[in-house]
């Protein structure tokens, strides 16, 4: 058949579909696991003062798996090596044996070559014979005894033997694989078609806009240049000229105010410029009254009222700001003169003339 399950009841002794036999039953244990020694089993010892080994045997510490077959070494064993040369070394080895012709298993001894430089021998495994070692004995020249540190454990190695293990222990997912790039493959595609559609339309939205500042640039710029054709600087001097006459008419204007309320009379100031020597004077009252200056510098600002101001008090107007109108007040019992605009009250540098 090309399908078999294992195991099915026979309905009686001529339903040959349902008869089984020792291979089909180990057949049913090769998916789940791989070929050795059960770990920790057979393990090879050496009781010192004689030729021999023991190998370890038993219900706990006895188990094989060799090419489907399940190994049993029931009780412990003991092999006793050949004598030694006295002059050269050899190496034995102590193997597990599987024989399909014999159909049965064995545990023996494989002795190696003496030789200045031994080699351990080598196993036969195939479709008849399959051997695992369980260990290497070094029997050196004029040995009388075997000890343990004359033993090479060899159960791990999985070139020579190896312990049972699973199928599962490692999984092959090719076939998910191929799947998967499959998908990933017909997936990137659809992205690539997108994106390349998504960096078209970009690139246009790209180029209109481009395309429309650029206009916007070439219509001002000819604009500006009709602007400025023939005298340059006269036109230019006529736009400045122009924002000037937006900048309210109080630019370089200096209010000075009497703020004190308890004096009713006009109070005479007097606005000089230390470095020109120009001369303004004007009386003002509560509302006050502006001069007009022109330009940064040192000044001094006096009264004729003792009350009011007893000194002159000398101003130090950093600078011009053509753009606010400025204030100076004076204020009872500070001897003090503040310029300030909309912005506020700025206390100016003064000092005694």
């Amino acid at each position: 058949m090309a399908v078999r399950g294992f195991f099915y009841n026979a309905t009686d002794l001529n339903d040959k579909e349902h008869m089984y036999n020792g291979q089909d039953m180990n057949e049913d244990k090769a998916p789940f696991y791989k070929e050795g020694v059960a770990y920790g089993h057979l393990q090879v010892t050496a009781p010192g003062g004689t030729m021999e080994v023991t190998v370890d045997g038993g219900t706990r510490t006895g188990y094989a798996y060799i090419n489907l077959h399940t190994i049993h070494n029931t009780a412990q064993l003991t092999l006793t090596l050949s004598q030694a040369s006295g002059t050269l070394p050899r190496i034995d080895r102590i193997v597990l044996r599987n024989d399909e012709t014999e159909r049965k298993p064995s545990i023996y001894v494989l002795e190696g070559a003496f030789s200045s430089n031994p080699q351990a021998p080598e196993l036969v495994n195939n479709d008849v014979i399959q051997e695992k070692s369980l260990a290497r004995v070094y029997v050196a020249a004029g040995a009388v005894e075997i000890t343990q540190a004359d033993i090479t454990d060899e159960r791990p190695d999985k070139t020579v033997c190896g312990f049972i293990g699973s199928q599962f222990e490692e999984l092959d997912f090719s076939q998910w694989s191929a799947q998967f790039n499959k998908w990933f493959s017909s997936e990137k595609k659809a992205v690539e078609k997108d994106h390349a559609a998504f960096i078209k339309e970009y690139t246009a939205m790209v180029q209109q806009f481009q395309t429309e500042r650029t206009a916007q640039w070439d219509e001002w710029f000819t604009a500006k240049q009709e602007q400025l054709a023939g005298d340059v600087a006269g036109k230019l001097q006529l736009q400045i000229d122009g924002l000037r006459t937006k900048v309210h008419n109080m630019a370089h204007k200096v209010n000075v105010a009497y703020l004190l309320e308890t004096i009713q009379a006009a109070v005479t100031v007097t606005l000089t410029n230390i470095t020109t020597g120009t001369v303004q004077t004007a009386a003002i009252t509560e509302n006050g009254i502006g001069f007009y200056i022109t330009e940064a510098g040192d000044y001094t600002l006096e009264t004729n009222m003792e009350s009011v101001m007893v000194t002159p008090k000398r101003l130090s107007i950093d600078y011009m700001d053509l753009m606010h109108t400025t204030t100076v007040s004076l204020r009872e019992g500070t001897n003090m003169a503040y310029i300030g605009n909309y912005m506020g009250t700025y206390l100016l540098k003064e000092s005694e003339v």
